[in-house]
């Protein structure tokens, strides 16, 4: 049932799709969101065509230079008989691409000039990550465009010329046609080498460096949580802020110098704790309740808010005079958070301990912060006492160590969230883009040869004129020509049955395979590193994965070690999308051979007119995007896209910037100053690398499994090959010249009188070939 159904659906695929109908497209199958608009603008349509002419087909035997005389469309009004066809849609991109030029070129003078800092935006964090998105979204439809408009240029450069493909037939070699080919570029001219060349170099630096010309940075800020008990607030004055602190006692800890307060003077602390006391008395602190006060502050990267009052009854705290924190002050604990904890996944972990400081953990206080949530009841922050004889000293203290949290009194943060914009990036971006505008626009005016771009193109050529090299070898297929040592002779018909897969050969679909089989052991492999290196005690269940997000920053999955600098980042964060367009390319073009051949057997059941790449004539068809049909163009464009956006969401860049204590760039704490004043370098989502794995083995899964339907029977597969295509098309006499833009057939023109066949595409009506008969063909000829 399954090959019936797609074989209907295949038949049916350009009227499923409403939009589609009488759209006629020239576009490649990588053309972007707006090929739409670009196909409307090539359509030829009843309305373009002026009365210059009329259509009259040659009479039979005719040996006029042109097939046909044919109307002139708008198109060729406009630009000329030279841009129709291919050239109008390398012209199209290349105007779209001087657009794209312009955008770019404006943007860079305007954000290196205006904005010399590099900083477009900065402030609220969602308005920043708003903008981000939306400014990212812009780019990837602008290097869509440029990306498509240059493959589109490379599959033109990379198709033969007739006169290019009687030469490799002359030397027994043969060029491929209608898919994207690597193989056909030795063959090709040194011009368009050299453009097709220079096309794919400058693809390469677009993929890695454009996403990262605008990148989005978070803030951090360092903050100090303070126990406090409600007299602190009620106190007509900050009592004890500015004294020397500490109540000197034998026996006590030295709080203030201890390992979490050792980088803040005693003069520090009392200057944040009266900006508290001063904020709180002009009305500028955020109550909390205990649970909310949690959510706000369990995060490694705090950007919203800063220091932080937990307030207590002071039945709660011991005596002020028996405060060994701040002598005589009503202030009884304080734990400082440090932003540039998250240089290291495992410091980040345990960066707002605090919150977790009475519980008795196992891992870290981000595996156990849900629980003192669930339990906001019993919350207390403090020292934990423990067995050690200083604890022992402190006697009867040891009970006003930790202290419940009745609510919080929160101090926000003025919001330092940027939108940043790389000028040497965008330069070189900038320069990429002038160039591919540049070399579109010349493939469109300075090619002068005329390529067989899709299968119809070449059926088309070589009826209006036969090549010499296949007469008599009307049942070569595909496989003879790999096999090689073929001569004419004559041949038995097999009517052998077909699949998908066999179309390509074994080197060729075992190297595609291979490569995705291999990018997903290293995926995987990288996956279980990634997996591995999360802190010590991260929970690692699937669940535990899905919240860390997908392109989420999280200091726990940044990745150590990298040098700081943007460029290299950006290089790292993008190169895996240069690896993802080269496998693409290759599952692609094996896909557009699969489906070149399903088009090409159905000649052999039905007469219709060929799909050709230029502006159809007579009863020819325009093409799809030059090859796929849109039932699979489509979905594999958005296959495309959909893992582009997941790899990007899978690695990425990563920029932070560090605020201390008192809001300025940097952040006190245990870290060198290479990383004090922020840090620069990539993260991973493993969520997101699970979902790349299951798309890409179903990507895998689904080629296997094509490769498997059958091709239906009836004539001999050519697949790519020009000369497998060109031996299917010596209608002999039957047919004029004009067999090119009529509706064609394949199948038995003629039987001579020794009762050998011949078999050809053909205007006339034919018969299929009949099992065991004998027809000219090929025989080997090895030694």
């Amino acid at each position: 049932m399954l090959p019936r159904r797609l074989e209907r659906a295949l038949d049916g695929g350009r009227n499923w799709i409403p939009i589609f109908r009488k759209r006629p497209s020239v576009y490649s199958q990588w053309t972007s969101a707006d090929s739409t608009e670009l196909r409307n603008l090539a359509a030829t349509t009843k309305s373009d065509i002026g009365v210059d002419t009329e259509y009259q087909p040659h009479p039979q035997g005719s040996t006029a230079s042109s097939i046909v005389s044919v109307k002139r469309t708008r198109v060729q009004k406009i630009f000329g008989n030279r841009f129709t066809g291919w050239r109008f849609g390398a012209l199209h991109f290349g105007i779209w691409a001087a657009i794209v030029f312009c955008i770019n070129l404006i943007v860079t003078i305007w954000g290196t000039t205006a904005r010399k800092s590099g900083v477009l935006l900065e402030g609220d964090c969602d308005r920043v990550k708003i903008y981000n998105n939306g400014l990212h979204v812009l780019i990837n439809v602008l290097s869509t465009i440029l990306l498509s408009g240059s493959n589109y240029c490379m599959q033109c450069l990379s198709a033969p010329t007739r006169d290019e493909v009687n030469e490799a037939h002359a030397n027994r070699r043969w060029l491929d046609i209608g898919i994207p080919s690597i193989r056909n570029v030795k063959h090709l001219g040194k011009r368009r080498i050299i453009l097709w060349i220079s096309l794919a170099l400058t693809s390469l630096p677009l993929h890695l460096f454009y996403n990262s010309a605008v990148f989005g940075s978070l803030s951090s800020n360092d903050y100090f949580a303070f126990s406090v008990s409600k007299s602190f607030l009620e106190d007509t004055e900050c009592r004890n802020c500015s004294a020397a602190a500490r109540k000197p006692s034998i026996g006590y800890r030295p709080l203030y110098e201890d390992a979490g307060l050792r980088a803040y003077t005693t003069r520090e602390l009392p200057r944040i704790l009266e900006s508290m006391y001063e904020d709180y008395h002009a009305g500028l602190l955020d109550r909390l309740e205990p649970g909310n006060c949690i959510s706000q502050y369990a995060t490694s990267i705090q950007s919203s808010r800063r220091h932080v009052l937990l307030v207590a009854s002071d039945e709660n705290f011991p005596t002020p005079q028996q405060n060994v924190f701040l002598n005589n002050s009503h202030v009884y604990w304080a734990n400082p958070f440090y932003a540039n904890d998250a240089t290291e996944g495992q410091s980040a972990s345990n960066a707002y301990n605090w919150i977790c400081s009475t519980l008795n953990m196992d891992g870290t206080c981000s595996n156990n912060v849900e629980s003192v949530r669930n339990d906001v009841q019993s919350w207390r922050v403090g020292i934990k006492c423990t067995g050690d004889p200083l604890d022992v000293n402190m006697g009867s203290w040891c009970d006003y160590k930790t202290a419940p949290v009745e609510y919080c009194l929160s101090q926000k943060a003025q919001p330092h969230c940027k939108l940043q914009f790389d000028s040497a990036i965008a330069i070189v971006v900038t320069i990429l883009n002038f160039v591919k505008a540049v070399l579109m626009f010349y493939v469109a005016y300075c090619i002068p040869e005329q390529p067989l771009i899709t299968m119809g193109d070449a059926v088309a050529s070589f009826l209006q004129r036969p090549d010499y090299y296949s007469q008599g070898l009307c049942l070569l297929s595909i496989h003879d020509v790999r096999e090689g040592g073929y001569k004419t002779s004559t041949r038995q018909w097999t009517n052998e049955r077909f699949r998908w897969k066999d179309i390509a050969s074994k080197k060729r679909r075992a190297t595609t395979l291979s490569l995705f089989l291999i990018t997903l052991t290293v995926v995987a492999s990288l996956l279980g590193w990634g997996i591995s290196s999360l802190p010590v005690g991260t929970p690692r269940g699937l669940a535990d994965l899905v919240k860390l997000g997908y392109g989420q920053v999280d200091p726990r999955t940044a990745i150590t070690g990298l040098p700081g600098n943007l460029v290299m980042n950006a290089v790292i964060a993008n190169s895996p999308q240069v690896i993802l367009s080269m496998l693409y390319f290759s599952y692609n073009a094996l896909f557009t051979s699969f489906l070149l051949s399903y088009e090409w057997i159905s000649y052999a059941h039905k007469k219709k007119g060929l799909r050709v790449s230029s502006r159809p004539v007579g009863k020819q068809r325009t093409d799809y995007f030059l090859q796929l049909p849109y039932r699979f163009g489509i979905p594999l464009m958005i296959l495309s896209g959909t893992l582009h956006w997941l790899v990007s969401q899978a690695i990425f860049l990563v920029s932070i910037d560090f605020y201390d204590v008192f809001g300025q760039p940097g952040s006190l704490g245990y870290y060198s100053a290479s990383t004090s004043g922020g840090m620069k370098t990539c993260g991973y989502s493993p969520i997101a690398i699970i979902t790349v794995v299951i798309f890409g083995s179903f990507m895998v899964i689904g080629l296997v499994g094509f490769g498997y339907v059958p091709y239906k029977q009836g004539m001999p597969l050519a697949g790519s090959s020009s000369m497998a295509i060109s031996a299917a098309c010596h209608p002999g006499n039957v047919d004029g010249e004009t067999a090119a833009v009529e509706k064609v057939q394949w199948g038995v023109v003629s039987v001579d009188e020794d009762g050998i066949g011949h078999c050809s595409f053909s205007t006339q009506d034919v018969k299929p070939p009949i099992e065991g008969d004998m027809y000219a063909g090929t025989r080997f000829c090895r030694g």
